[in-house]
């Protein structure tokens, strides 16, 4: 019977790659044996068996023929203390035995080592349940209309009692000025500390920030004169221009900017990193807003203390993952407690209508504790 295979993401890994015929045989000899041994891509994780390995180092693998590709070359993978694919090219077929000789062409060796040894058949006996993700479809309306223009207005007083001057210009229907249309039409933030000099900050003052070398921008519009004039009749004598933007996954999106100019002072800069806060936090918030949970028990294929390999069976599941390769669920042993951890997902495949979750694990709301139990309970399983 065909299944479909399908492979939706996958983490991209650095390869050493292997040409050598002399090193490839000498790879083939020490390290890769008939335990272990996968064909790629294969949605029933099809273990090969070697029957052969001739002085010319052509190899003979009992493989179902029906699973071998058109261009007549196959790929297969072992794990050790890193991931090892081999790529052959199928020189014949014997269809009645399942027998295919083939000539291993290269070897690819990932250079990142697998942290930690995976244990195998955890179904039935470890699940994953209440999912916290992210909602497939936001609504950026809202974030780009008044609520999120009201959610900002109440930030923004955490930075008014340290920068009083400040305040938010939302462009949606509002005249700006020059250097206030500037920064909306290239993303770039304004920090000019004299008005008169028009002086770019340093490297130290900037901070990391992308600033716009604005006297050079005005310089090339030819208005250079013309906008110190305004400056020095609106007795100016530092301002600052920062975009603040909704990180929708479609793409930034402009939702206001942070303004601040003195009369009488000059601008601290550290008024840019207030705005790069203001915009975390903003974005922290509509993200917070736009998460659900959902309390549905999928099953742990294999785990190790690095990761876990998910059998996900609820489509609103994976339409999340897609959306947003981040999550976080409980880890449950079969009698034990549940530990919580965040996930980063690192690839997703479909095999038939099940998919397959590999995530790894980046934080926890107990590190040291959850950590501690999930090694255990592990080590439980291994040994019984």
């Amino acid at each position: 019977m065909e299944v479909e295979y399908r492979s939706y993401l996958q983490s991209p890994r650095i390869w050493d790659t292997i040409r050598d015929p002399q090193k490839i045989g000498y790879i083939l000899k020490e390290y890769v044996h008939n335990n272990g041994l996968f064909l790629k891509e294969n949605p029933l994780k099809q273990e090969l068996q070697i029957l052969q390995t001739t002085p010319e180092g052509k190899i003979f693998l009992r493989i179902d023929p029906e699973t071998l590709n058109e261009e007549g070359e196959i790929t297969v993978y072992k794990t050790l203390s890193k991931h090892m694919e081999i790529g052959f090219r199928v020189d014949s077929i014997n269809h009645e035995d399942g027998v295919v000789v083939c000539s291993p062409e290269y070897v690819r060796i990932a250079k990142d080592g697998r942290i930690l040894p995976r244990i195998e058949g955890l179904q039935g006996k470890v699940v994953a349940h209440r999912f916290h993700m992210l909602k497939k479809e936001q609504d950026s309306t809202k974030v780009l209309g008044t609520s999120g223009q009201i959610l900002l207005t109440d930030l923004h007083k955490n930075i008014l009692s340290e920068f009083p001057y400040s305040r938010l210009v939302f462009p949606s229907g509002k005249e700006l000025s020059f250097e206030q249309d500037l920064a909306k039409r290239t993303g770039k933030t304004i920090f000019v500390k004299d008005a008169i000099s028009m002086d770019p900050l340093s490297k130290e003052e900037s901070n990391g920030f992308n600033i716009l070398d604005l006297k050079q921008e005005l310089e090339d519009e030819m208005i250079l004169e013309d906008r110190t004039k305004v400056y020095r009749s609106g007795k100016i004598q530092s301002f600052a221009v920062y975009p603040i933007y909704y990180k929708d996954p479609s793409g930034p999106k402009l939702v206001a900017l942070g303004y601040a100019e003195t009369k009488d002072r000059i601008l601290d800069p550290a008024i840019l990193k207030k705005y790069a806060e203001l915009e975390d936090v903003f974005n922290d918030r509509i993200e917070d807003s736009n998460t659900l949970d959902v309390d549905i028990r999928q099953n742990v294929i294999n785990a190790s203390e690095g990761g876990i390999l998910l059998e996900v069976t609820e489509s609103q599941l994976v339409e999340s993952f897609l959306h947003k390769p981040f999550f976080t669920a409980d880890i449950t042993f079969k009698m034990q407690a549940p530990l919580r951890f965040a996930f980063k997902i690192r690839h997703i495949s479909q095999v038939g209508e099940i998919y397959l979750v590999g995530a790894e694990i980046v934080g926890s709301n107990d590190a040291k504790t959850n950590m501690t139990l999930l090694k255990k309970n592990l080590s439980f399983i291994k040994s019984v």
